[in-house]
């Protein structure tokens, strides 16, 4: 029965993201500026393989992307950049990948402590409540450390790292995929899959002032892309 449960939220999913897609390119279509370009969008080309780690810039950023959302946006969140090599030093959630992998007991490693901590202050922390529940979810990380080592990072639908394009041209790691993300480092994978999910209003105007297509979008990702192979 539950199996039946998956599947059915599965294809509901599925037929939600491909409802958005037709959408997003209608949009496109009719309306041909610069805030019509969404995604998720077939014609635009932002799942990528790239080199972790020759990425240097880490960052959090108060945007979801559960839904459409706009491509080219103008921010400042990309002022607030952190250093990927300062930041991965402080971090619980890399140092807690480094231990994993290293085999330390999950109860043992840097995030059962912090995890725990956060919980007693704050009664859950990321839906976690207890110290079984810290147990199960770092016992996956474990689970995701070995098959990252034996098979790569494979790409996901809908659910690859998130990346966003600043103004600079580089290449940000953002919100969701920071174990993924950290692993891959840790193990110096030289590529791995990315979703590029935000592009900076002025790193698209440094290609182009006034013309606004999919060409040009999708020549600015593989032109940084390039960066990062």
């Amino acid at each position: 029965m539950s199996e039946i449960i998956i599947l059915k939220n599965h294809f509901k999913t599925l037929i939600v993201y491909i409802f958005r897609i037709f959408k997003n390119y209608f949009k496109m279509i009719f309306f041909k500026d610069i805030n019509s370009f969404y995604i998720p969008n077939l014609f635009i080309k932002n799942v990528v393989m790239i080199n972790p780690n020759k990425i240097k810039y880490i960052n959090s950023i108060p945007m979801k992307f559960y839904k459409s959302t706009q491509f080219i946006m103008d921010f400042d969140w990309d002022k607030k950049n952190k250093y990927v090599e300062k930041f991965k030093k402080n971090n619980h959630e890399f140092i807690t990948c480094n231990e994993l992998i290293n085999g330390l007991p999950v109860k043992k490693c840097q995030s059962y402590f912090y995890i725990k901590k956060k919980i007693s202050k704050l009664q859950k922390y990321n839906n976690l409540k207890n110290e079984n529940e810290i147990i199960s979810f770092l016992s996956n990380k474990v689970e995701l450390c070995e098959s990252i080592k034996k098979n790569g990072l494979k790409r996901k639908f809908n659910r690859n790292i998130q990346f966003l394009i600043d103004r600079n041209l580089n290449l940000v790691k953002i919100n969701s995929g920071a174990h993924r993300f950290a692993i891959s480092r840790i193990l110096k994978l030289k590529k791995i899959p990315i979703e590029i999910k935000l592009i900076h209003l002025k790193c698209f105007r440094k290609h182009s002032k006034q013309v606004v297509n999919v060409k040009i979008i999708n020549k600015i990702i593989k032109d940084v892309v390039k960066k990062y192979a």
